[in-house]
């Protein structure tokens, strides 16, 4: 007798824990058990992460998923709504991209702003720098030539050949007299290529 009340109850607990099995994989997998498409997607459709006020409609409504044509609708309203929170995230992305290139378009412009007051600027600088070497250049006019042979002996080569050029002639002849001739000889050749 022990044997058979122990039978019976193995027999119901193993068709417990089966039958529980059965409808925890029919709920969670709809299609291995062969449910209608609309069921499928009434599933689906609560299983989606859609941000709303107040649940979406139709989702546990009667009928709703069972194949009638009230729950086919209740489907298409849910999914359509569904459908409505991703455009709007697509239309909240679009504005964001929108608002990026407008400033991408004000640096662009300030960028190009700043480069053209850095070119106004380097020009000044130019400009300025031509003036000193200038006024230089009238000074060593009224220097004594072998004086400024002394000086211009420390300068580099582009600055004499600068100075030669824009001193009187007479005195430009002078100077390059009292530079070492070797040197001498390669600035007159450097003046000369550039008048």
């Amino acid at each position: 007798m022990k044997t058979i009340v122990a039978y019976i109850l193995g027999f119901s607990v193993t068709f417990t824990v089966i039958a529980g099995g059965m409808y925890f994989l029919s709920e969670k997998y709809p299609w291995m058990f062969g449910q209608s498409d609309a069921q499928t997607v009434k599933n689906a459709a609560d299983s989606a992460a859609v941000p709303s006020s107040g649940g979406l409609i139709g989702l546990s409504g009667a009928g709703a998923g069972t194949g009638s044509p009230g729950g086919e609708n209740q489907t298409i309203l849910t999914l359509r709504k569904i459908l409505a929170a991703k455009n709007d995230t697509i239309s909240v992305r679009d504005d964001s991209i929108r608002a990026l290139n407008q400033s991408i378009s004000q640096l662009q412009t300030k960028t190009s702003d700043a480069n053209g007051m850095i070119a106004q600027l380097q020009s000044e600088v130019h400009s300025w720098k031509s003036k000193k070497k200038a006024d230089l250049a009238s000074a060593y006019n009224d220097m004594d030539p072998a004086a400024a042979a002394k000086i211009m002996a420390n300068l580099d080569d582009s600055d004499i050949i600068f100075i030669l050029s824009t001193i009187q002639k007479k005195q430009a002849g002078k100077i390059l007299g009292d530079l070492d001739p070797t040197r001498a000889a390669r600035l007159m050749m450097s003046l000369n290529s550039t008048q």
